[in-house]
């Protein structure tokens, strides 16, 4: 009975731990992390406030491609929260027909913002 009870335990434990992982986003291919980042930079806009206040800072973003082609940032990072929330906004505001291509892969993405 206690063998039973085991096996039938570990069986369930096995398909738990299987069905929470099939969620998980891929990790993006080379194609859609170059196709993004080149998208990203051409639409991503240097704030005002920033321009102001003379700030140069850089954003790591975690992002997944949405079925949809839109962006939905994951997590993001930066020493400046004003800055690391214009980013988040802009980028969860983006889509693109063409990255539906790209479905629920996952990337990290650095966006830099220098003065000139």
């Amino acid at each position: 009975m206690k063998t039973r009870i085991a096996i039938i335990t570990l069986i369930l434990g096995v398909f738990f731990a299987g069905s929470a992982m099939a969620n998980m986003p891929v990790p993006a291919s080379e194609d859609a992390t170059n196709d993004i980042s080149k998208y990203l930079k051409k639409n991503l806009t240097y704030p005002n406030f920033a321009s102001e206040s003379n700030l140069e800072c850089s954003v790591i973003v975690s992002l997944i491609v949405q079925e949809d082609g839109s962006l939905k940032v994951d997590a993001a990072n930066c020493v400046n929260c004003c800055m690391r929330d214009h980013v988040v906004k802009e980028i969860n505001s983006l889509k693109k027909e063409d990255f539906k291509k790209y479905a629920d892969q996952n990337l990290l993405v650095k966006v830099k913002y220098n003065l000139y």
